[in-house]
């Protein structure tokens, strides 16, 4: 004979089948690299105003690469990108310590620690071998031109000679058969006269 479970057994049961992990709750979180805590208060604005008052301007531009995980996954700066108003916020002890990594960057290398100045000047670029050539060449074109365009006024004066010389020659031809050309006249009123009936 078959042993009959209980309803309080089959209840049990039927509870461990019908229980689905919740995992829909991990699956809408967006994964932050970091978690916006009190310390992260700069804005990107105001990070390059700091950078820019310890003499090591960057551009805007710059901090926020340097807020983005590099290829390793390590970002330059500690910072939270706030997805509601699109923005980064970083910490000033992070800002603090690439300043100084950039002061004591600038100071080994020897270049002038405003390399990404806002506004600086660019005098010390020199174009002189390609803006030579350019001007050696643009010389060279425009000696071109004036000679293509002193040869048309050429041809066209020996255009407008030839043009002359032709309605002359026409005009000699002309000349020189018009007596012909009157006496053929008469001629033919001559022949006309005799073709015509006498009456």
């Amino acid at each position: 004979m078959e042993k009959s479970e209980s309803p309080s057994e089959v209840q049990s049961a039927t509870e461990e089948f019908r229980t689905v992990p919740n995992d829909a709750v991990e699956f809408g979180k967006v994964p932050q690299a970091a978690e916006r805590n009190e310390n992260h208060t700069l804005t990107v604005r105001e990070s390059a105003r700091m950078f820019e008052a310890a003499g090591v301007a960057r551009t805007e531009r710059s901090i926020i690469n340097w807020c983005q995980a590099n290829r390793q996954g390590i970002a330059r700066l500690d910072s939270y990108f706030d997805p509601n108003e699109r923005k980064y916020y970083i910490t000033p002890q992070s800002v603090e310590a690439v300043i100084q990594e950039e002061i004591q960057r600038s100071k080994k290398s020897g270049e002038a620690t405003d390399s990404e100045g806002f506004g600086s000047s660019v005098t010390h670029v020199k174009h002189s071998s390609n803006h030579d050539n350019w001007k050696t060449d643009g010389a060279r074109k425009i000696e071109e031109l004036e000679r293509t365009v002193n040869d048309l006024k050429l041809s066209n004066q020996v255009k407008d000679l030839f043009i002359d010389l032709l309605k002359k020659e026409r005009s000699q031809v002309f000349e020189k058969f018009l007596p012909d050309n009157q006496l053929i006249g008469q001629f033919d009123a001559k022949l006309q006269r005799l073709d015509e009936p006498q009456t």
